[in-house]
This record gives structure tokens, sequence and C-alpha cells, in this order.
């Protein structure tokens, strides 16, 4: 028998599919991988709510769910779920789902590697005192930087909480035998800010199956099926319209742009902010702006196809603490970007390292606006744009040179040719 079936790996994410969170897909993927290497993998996660807060028809919450899919576990722990908005009934949700991994533990029993994913603070916190509990190594991911993006968008305010949540990702990064963090930026945070040894951090971006979003035309069957006439310049926002996205400037863009009636503003997915950035293009009473929920997967080539550019927008000062995902999709697809961040943020520096597209400063309507007519009008610009990201991603974001990355850093912490950090 391979050596790999003797090494159990359980993975701690608060969304998986049948949720269309980009990091409930990455994460199934992740575990089919580990598993087509010869580990024996279990999945902890929460009972499918994403977005709104109410469990998908098919699953009815109990103590423990457990499913065998194609060969792993994936348990699922009870935890609240609510369709507020409120961000402090989300934080208790967040709260309860990080604690959810405790039950789906007790099914386990034991494991010989936890790699923790979400939910942020409590997740890392309990999923390390899980691996400590097994004697288990412990690869912490951090996909955004918190609790950094609660006291800078003033969600989190409270000095004693402040302080409590400071210590707890401490404690966190302390116990974990191995840190991943997305980007260079991300990494000289914790090794400057959060004085982490740099040893034990490893730079790993976040990646895309290359065969769920290929290069289409622009004229497909989704963007007939949507209404969508030929002639209009298509400006997409796809993905997660979340807290710190900062989207409400693609509405103010929009609205400069109203007299250009060859222009649509296309948003495509769900999120915290989506309501508010919804509501703000009706007080606007804008025409030129159209939004839509999360598209099935197997149409994801022909949505971000139907682009002619693409948007990605942060909030300022969140492009330290976040690295959005759906650039990905847009490079994947052969669509130039135009990045509204910070200018010297991880993304702004992706941008102009693949030769992509182009970076404005965020929250300022007026610069965006101006870059969309620019692109708009120099058909050469986007098309060489779009065949450059397409060119950098297959070099560095598509699956399955992510993936053997993940492998050499597991099999070497198993191996001990990586060095592990002070627990």
């Amino acid at each position: 028998m391979n050596s790999k079936y003797l090494k159990k790996i359980f993975i701690t994410n608060q969304v998986f599919p049948p949720e269309r969170h980009p990091s409930a897909l990455m994460f199934k993927q992740l575990a089919e991988e580990l598993h087509a290497q010869g580990f024996k993998v279990a999945v902890g996660a929460g009972f499918p709510n994403h977005p709104y807060g109410k469990v998908y028809g098919g699953y009815k919450k109990k103590l423990v769910s457990k499913e065998n899919i194609n060969g792993y576990l994936v348990v699922r722990g009870w935890h609240i779920t609510s369709t507020s908005d409120s961000y402090i009934i989300r934080a208790v949700m967040m709260l309860s789902q990080g604690l959810s991994f405790a039950l789906a533990g007790l099914v386990i029993k034991n494991t010989d590697l936890v790699i923790c994913a979400a939910p942020p603070i409590i997740g890392p916190i309990i999923s390390a005192i899980m691996g400590k509990l097994f004697k288990a190594k412990i690869i912490n991911i951090v996909f955004d930087l918190y609790p950094d993006i609660l006291i800078s968008s003033g969600y989190l305010k409270n000095r004693v909480l402040i302080k409590l949540a400071k210590l707890i990702e401490k404690i966190s990064y302390i116990l974990s035998d191995h840190i991943i963090v997305l980007s260079e930026g991300f990494k000289k945070t914790l090794i400057n800010e959060k004085h982490i040894d740099s040893a034990i951090i490893s730079v790993i971006p976040v990646w895309l199956d290359g065969r769920d979003i290929v290069p289409m035309k622009r004229n497909n069957s989704w963007r007939r099926q949507m209404g969508i006439e030929p002639e209009k310049f298509v400006v997409l926002y796809a993905g997660t319209i979340g807290l710190v996205s900062g989207a409400e400037v693609v509405v103010e863009a929009a609205s400069r742009l109203q007299s250009h009636q060859d222009i649509l503003f296309l948003l495509v997915g769900e999120g915290q902010a989506k309501d508010r950035v919804e509501a703000m293009a009706r007080e606007f009473g804008l025409n030129n702006i159209r939004f839509l929920p999360f598209q099935p997967r197997e149409r994801l080539s022909e949505v971000q196809a139907t682009a002619d550019v693409s948007l990605v927008t942060l909030a300022p000062g969140r492009g330290k603490t976040s690295v959005p995902s759906k650039v990905l999709g847009y490079m994947a697809a052969a669509r130039p970007v135009i990045a509204a961040v910070d200018d010297d943020c991880d993304t702004a520096e992706l941008i102009r390292e693949a030769h992509c597209g182009l970076v404005v400063p965020p929250a300022q309507p007026e610069t965006l606006s101006d870059a969309i007519l620019n692109f708009s009008q120099d058909s050469e610009a986007r098309k060489l744009a779009g065949e450059n990201g397409l060119k950098y991603f297959e070099c560095y974001f598509e699956r399955k040179q992510v993936m053997a990355k993940y492998i050499a850093l597991i099999e070497g912490l198993f191996a001990g040719s990586i060095e592990p950090g002070n627990r």
C-alpha cells in the first residue's frame, strides 16, 4: 500500500460545494487532488448557506452530517445560520461555524495534518487547537488579513475586542507549523508587522482550473439569452460583491457614462454589499447597469467572454488585506482588466507584471470611467492585454501548477525537509 494512505489530512473551510463561493470550489479541488495523491482526506465545512444565510434545499441542519464524496469525507457540524445582514449576527455565525469544526473533529477522531482556510480569526485557532490535540501538523492558509480588515473598515472598534482578536490571531500563527499566504505583500506584512518567522511562510496563490473558464467569442449563447445586443460594449464585474470590494465606484462610473448608450455595466455575483450597491444604482436611476446572480459553473466561460473589459475594485486601503480571486477568471478568459485599487497593493502589481490591463486609483469614478472609455476606443490594446493575461494565468495560476506547490509543501512537512514552526 502507498505509504501516503497512512497519512490523514483534515481540511477546514466554512464554505464547500454546492456553494458557489470561489474558495468552496478550490478546496473541493484540493481535497480531490490530495485524495488522488494517496492521502486519506476529510473536510470540515458548514452547512451550505452562502451567501444569504439560508440552508440549501436537500440539506437539513443536525449535530453532525457526513457525506462520502468521490473517496473523501465531508463532515458538517451544527452551526448558526441567519438571513440577517447585521455584522454582529454574521460574526456570531462565523464563531459558531468555527466551533462546528470541533464537532467535525470528534467524528474524524484523529489526523496527521490540519489545513485551515476559514472562517477568519476563530477558524484558525479552533483548527490549531484540534491539531494540537491530535498531535498533528498545522497549515494555516491566510486568504485575508484579519482582524486588520475589520479594524480598518471600522467594523471592529472596541479596544478590548481588538486586543482579543489580535491575540487570537497571534496564537494561531504561533501554533501553525506553516503559513500559506497569497502574495508577497501578505508575506511582508506577516514578517514586518506580525513578526512571524519568514521560514514558516510560503507564498502560494489562489488557483483556477483552466478547463472551467476558456476564451470564447463575445457574441455567445449566454449573451443572447440575457438579451445583450452584439453592439453593446460590456464592462463586467463578476464575483463576490463584498464589504471591502469598493464596488460602489462601479455605479458611480456608470452614472458618469450614462450618455454612452453603447456601454453596459454588468455585475454578476452576490455578496454582503450587493444590496447596497444595487440600491445605489436605483437611486441614480441608471439604465446602463444590470445585476445578475451567480451563474451556473458550466456557463462561466460564456459569462466571462461576454465582457469587452473586466473590472476588479477594492475600497481604499484594502489592497493590503485582500486579493480578489476574480482576476484569475478574467485572465483565463483572455479579457483585459481594469483594477481600481491602491497603486502599491498586490493586485496592482499583478496587473502591471502580467501587462493585462490598467490600474487606476480606488474610489475615483472619474478616473475609472476615463479608463473604460479609453479601452472602448482601442480594440488592439484590449486584445493584447487579454492575450497577456491568459499567458500569465497559464504560467502561474493554473490548477495543476498550484496544486503541485501544495503537494510539495505537504510532503516536505511530513518528510521533515521543510522545517515546521515552533509549537
